[in-house]
């Protein structure tokens, strides 16, 4: 029988490795990003650090389980809990769906505190109340905000798991007050050490549980019993002072009662909904596009809602309803340039009753007198799903498939392969995603642990950290430009690097290729050196050009470098135009007779054959509408 338990265990079991399986196609291969969270997490559950508020001790203890998994890199086994956590909830949101349906007449009678369920006609089929439910699960699976968090290392699909297992919890009937509180008492607290917004599910599982079980909730020794099983979870967040040792990534987390409280309250935070400097205006019109991109159509959310009242069904409605209220209110106050995740809640509740509006149209139509009306209706909302599910899926799977790279993951390996020489104590200064990224690689595959790294945000830090580094005598090298750097010390690149020089090089530089000539009146170039930048995937490796200018004298103006690689045919098949030494060591800087080393990464298309490559360099000044003052050809490469 479809509708039979055995039935929803293989469609639960089915589903999760099907959606499962769509997440781990497009999940993230390693690193890939710098400047947000997923790296942070990659990282600290490898080390069991401390994240930043509230501290997430739960999401870093589990992703200490995935980051032992015998399958990819580090980043990829914390990418990977993502995606698991991802498809147990779209099975948790088909539950919920197939849970808010009619049940079907059965001998006996249900139980007394059972939620109220108006009862089938005999003759409404199951598999119609089955096939919403997934329809409404999957329609979660393949929108583009749920799926694309399912495939980063990031805290939203696991805060997302409890929220649909507690609204499931929640919904399960219970011949006794005393078990429904110790169990949604108990979720609570241990989504609560995962993530805050936990707190915005009390209200509606309170008003639900009050309106299922009236006075009965006011007895001492429930609360007693709800506020014992609500607060043991909460011990996790011992983790953060026995870890504080290692602490977090910033150093923000100080291992004191204070501190402590504040970064597990996220007090700081508050001023995302006080005082945002960085507030986005939004209007409902944002908002209901938000909720309409992620559903393609927000119209059987509506059906389901409209159909839950119609059968009376007011305590799911409470529950459901109130929830995404509550939700939806946090949202809008909560000013956020990633807003949409935190949509992700009301995303799962629509989704819920989304698939109640499905299984409702299918169970309408399969009770059509006629067998022609109904199997034609029945083949058209069959068609109209199937295409929603093609539209969603086909543009977002495109869209992740072009998202990930391995870009980010080569340039940390980049930064860290480049020769330092430890006896100069080299050290690298920069933003803290990017000290994060090559601390990553330090820890995780043991690539230069003797390098010092040293994060600071803030100019004036940055400033203050180079200041102390060349006064201790170590050999000090940028992750970008600085202003007035190159007004106080002459700049080098080193792959992606710059090096800092306390006084200009005056001897010549070594390098592969000898040149000695003039490129522009002011400008020789002394050599140069071909390489390839690593790449990892498909594709031709990047060609690196170090190139070594000598000026005879300071260019009047800015003058900036165009790169390029020519195909045989003359084509231009690669080229990047910056200022030299990574847009660090403006020409109008240079001294006359120093020598200067300059980097570029010429990437060729993916389309692109292996051959014969010629490198065209061309100096231009961007001032006089980009007029050329002077170019050289080099010799032609072997690019592979």
């Amino acid at each position: 029988m479809v509708g039979s338990k055995r039935a929803r265990l293989e469609v639960t079991v089915g589903l999760f490795v099907v959606v499962l399986m769509i997440y781990v196609s497009t999940l993230a291969p390693s690193v890939v990003t710098i400047f947000d969270d997923s790296l942070e997490f990659q990282l600290v559950t490898y080390q069991l650090g401390i994240p930043h508020p509230t501290g997430y001790p739960l999401y870093v203890m589990l992703g200490k389980f995935f980051t032992l998994l015998p399958v990819g890199n580090i980043a990829y086994r914390v990418n990977l809990m993502s995606a698991v956590f991802g498809a147990a909830t779209v099975v948790l949101v088909y539950l919920l769906s197939f849970r808010l349906l009619p049940a079907k007449s059965a001998p006996g009678p249900a139980p007394v505190d059972a939620p109220a369920r108006p009862r089938l006609r005999p003759e409404q089929p199951a598999w119609a109340g089955q096939a919403g439910s997934v329809f409404g699960a999957l329609l979660l699976a393949v929108g583009w905000v749920f799926w694309q968090q399912a495939t980063i290392a990031e805290v939203y699909t696991l805060n997302a798991f409890f929220v649909g297992l507690i609204l499931l919890v929640a919904l399960s009937s219970f011949s006794n007050p005393d078990r429904s509180v110790l169990w949604l008492s108990g979720l609570l607290g241990l989504s609560l050490a995962h993530h805050r917004t936990t707190l915005l599910l009390i209200p509606a599982v309170g008003v639900y549980l009050l309106l299922g079980y009236g006075s009965r909730l006011f007895q001492p020794r429930l609360w007693l019993l709800g506020l014992v099983s609500g607060l043991l979870p909460l011990l996790l967040y011992l983790y953060l002072p026995l870890r504080g040792h290692v602490g977090s990534l910033d150093g923000s987390y100080q291992n004191t009662w204070s501190g402590f409280w504040e970064h597990v309250t996220a007090s700081g935070y508050s001023i995302f909904i006080v005082n945002n400097p960085l507030s986005q205006q939004r209007d409902w019109a944002d908002y209901w596009a938000l909720l309409a991109d992620q559903f393609y159509t927000t119209a059987l959310g509506w059906i389901g809602l409209l159909a839950l009242i119609q059968r009376g069904q007011y305590r799911i409605l409470t529950l459901t309803g109130l929830a995404f209220a509550t939700y939806l209110g946090f949202n809008l106050l909560y000013n956020v340039a990633d807003i949409e995740v935190f949509f992700i809640p009301i995303f799962l509740i629509w989704a819920v009753w989304s698939g109640v509006g499905a299984a409702y149209l299918l169970e309408t139509m399969a009770r059509l007198p006629r067998p022609a009306w109904r199997w034609s209706m029945l083949g058209l909302l069959a068609l109209v799903f199937g295409l929603i599910l093609i539209q969603l899926s086909w543009s977002n799977y495109g869209r992740l498939k072009q998202l990930y790279t391995w870009q980010v993951h080569d340039y940390g390996i980049d930064l860290l392969r480049q020769p330092l020489d430890p006896a100069e104590q080299p050290v690298i200064i920069g933003l803290l995603g990017e000290m994060t990224l090559i601390r990553y690689f330090q820890q995780t595959e043991g690539l230069r642990s003797d390098l010092e790294t040293i994060a600071a945000d803030e100019e004036a830090a940055r400033w203050t950290a180079i200041e102390r580094a060349l006064v201790a005598g170590k050999t000090v090298y940028l992750t970008r430009e600085l202003a007035g750097l190159p007004q106080r010390y002459a700049l080098d690149a080193v792959g992606p690097l710059l090096r800092i020089e306390p006084e200009p090089g005056l001897a010549p530089l070594a390098s592969q290729v000898s040149v000695n000539q003039p490129v522009t009146p002011e400008i020789w170039l002394s050599g140069y050196s071909v390489s390839a930048a690593p790449q990892t995937g498909a594709g031709l490796a990047p060609v690196r050009l170090t190139l070594i200018w000598q000026p005879v004298e300071t260019p009047a103006t800015d003058l900036k470098v165009s790169a390029r690689l020519l195909a045989p045919n003359g084509e231009t098949e690669a080229s990047i135009d910056a200022g030299p030494v990574h847009f660090a060591y403006p020409t109008t800087a240079w001294r006359p007779g120093e020598f200067i080393t300059d980097v570029y990464d010429l990437r060729l298309p993916p389309e692109a054959p292996a051959g014969l490559y010629t490198p065209l360099i061309i100096w231009y000044d961007p001032a006089r509408e980009a007029t050329e003052v002077g170019r050289i050809e080099l010799a032609p490469v072997q690019v592979k």
